[in-house]
């Protein structure tokens, strides 16, 4: 069996797990997507796939909650980090690093009690790829104008300006590519801002707001990380909704 594994020291590194499909080895649990996983493998970096030898399992992310919507959202983020891998794989920056990080801070938030909503949480995770590219929204003041939108003043969403725009700015509907963003959403964005992964130990969002959000951040992923697409594992969610 091949598996890949995202490390903090190597980057993304292909192991061959032999005998991992053997109900008795000692390695499936290893290559379990979303496990958190201490592993001793063979390393020659003049080879494309290494050898994985033995390991112990550190954070199981689903075994105190196996929910549709946590796997469901555990392999989107699985999903997305693998997609985005052409724009971190390189381990001289110390990128490797940071993505390794924000992918054990989401599997262990999952796996605690304290999590309150898998939506939130992928979110999150979300931002925090963004926040690692620099270029995550800007939802303090308008990308236009650079005031303060109004609370009480509708708000707008452009992914190719990068974040807000104000009513005034829009007032017309002349700005093209934007969308409206609800004062809910608007808070939620701000939440993750300030909150990061913490958020995701908040109330479950209303299925409305968890679309508007849903959707304004993957046009914003959309538009600015290369290589994404919407994860393939969120249509586990809408399977379950309509059957």
């Amino acid at each position: 069996m091949i598996a890949s594994l995202l490390t903090s020291e190597h980057g993304y590194v292909r192991v061959m797990a032999k005998g991992a499909r053997g109900p008795r080895s000692q390695l499936r649990p290893l290559v379990e997507p979303g496990r958190l996983v201490n592993v001793e493998f063979s390393w020659d970096p003049e080879r494309d796939l290494q050898y994985l030898r033995s390991g112990t399992v550190t954070v199981d992310s689903l075994a105190a909650s196996p929910s549709l919507e946590a796997t469901a959202f555990l392999l989107a983020a699985l999903e997305l980090a693998d997609r985005c891998r052409p724009a971190f794989e390189a381990d001289g920056d110390g990128t490797a690093v940071a993505v390794f990080a924000i992918c054990e801070e989401f599997l262990r938030v999952l796996s605690s009690e304290a999590c309150g909503d898998p939506a939130r949480l992928f979110f999150a995770f979300e931002w925090a790829l963004l926040l690692r590219h620099g270029i995550s929204p800007e939802i303090g003041t308008c990308v236009a104008c650079g005031d303060f939108p109004a609370t009480d003043a509708v708000t707008w969403f452009s992914p190719a300006d990068g974040g807000l725009i104000c009513s005034r700015c829009n007032a017309h509907g002349e700005i093209s590519g934007v969308y409206p963003l609800g004062a809910g959403a608007l808070d939620a964005l701000r939440e993750l801002a300030t909150d990061g992964f913490g958020s995701g130990r908040g109330e479950p969002l209303s299925r409305a707001l968890r679309r508007q959000l849903g959707a304004h951040l993957h046009r914003f992923l959309g538009y600015h990380m290369p290589g994404y697409r919407l994860p393939a594992a969120l249509e586990l969610l809408r399977a379950g909704k309509d059957s």
